[in-house]
């Protein structure tokens, strides 16, 4: 239980990150936030259904689920509910969150080999579950367990192979 709690607060600070990158500068002014998450693999598509009907029947929470990418994006009106809400949400409906998705618009990426460097950079991160960057989109999309990693330190590995995270981009505070 203490785990769980520990693992509601890193996610609770994680839930100003948007994850839409041309909606980050709105994000960050609106009281609607984003989260995508992962949810336990052995979910099927009724398990999505109870999970997104308690999910909506929160105040502010729209939510979609898919059975097949085992991904929940969740926008919720940070004035009505918490992010706290919004996870307890996913207990009640007996649905195990495995971690939390981001993109991040990465600038200087030209090439595939510039791609291949901020994967390894992504990879070698403990906590981080998927790393995919993309040259063409100059975007990279993390998959990673907050209580391990922080959106910080993802951008910090980003940065550190020479290209950037764009300066824009929503952080945890």
């Amino acid at each position: 239980m203490i785990k769980f709690v520990k693992y509601l607060a890193a996610i609770a600070l994680m839930a100003s990150i948007s994850v839409v990158a041309g909606e980050e500068k709105a994000a960050q002014c609106s009281s609607q936030k984003q989260l995508t998450l992962k949810i336990d693999g052995a979910a099927c598509e009724a398990t999505c259904a109870a999970l997104d009907k308690v999910l909506t029947g929160l105040e502010g929470v729209k939510a979609e689920s898919c059975s097949k990418s085992h991904l929940t994006k969740v926008t919720y009106d940070s004035t009505k509910v918490k992010a706290e809400q919004v996870f307890a949400a996913f207990k009640k409906a007996g649905v195990k969150v495995e971690g939390q998705q981001i993109e991040l618009a990465v600038n200087g990426m030209a090439c595939s080999s510039c791609s291949t460097k901020v994967n390894k950079a992504l990879t070698k991160l403990d906590g981080v579950l998927n790393g995919a960057a993309c040259h063409q989109s100059k975007k990279a999309t993390v998959l990673f367990d907050p209580s391990k990693v922080k959106s910080e330190q993802i951008v910090a590995a980003i940065n550190s192979t020479g290209f950037k995270v764009a300066s824009d981009a929503p952080l945890a505070n």
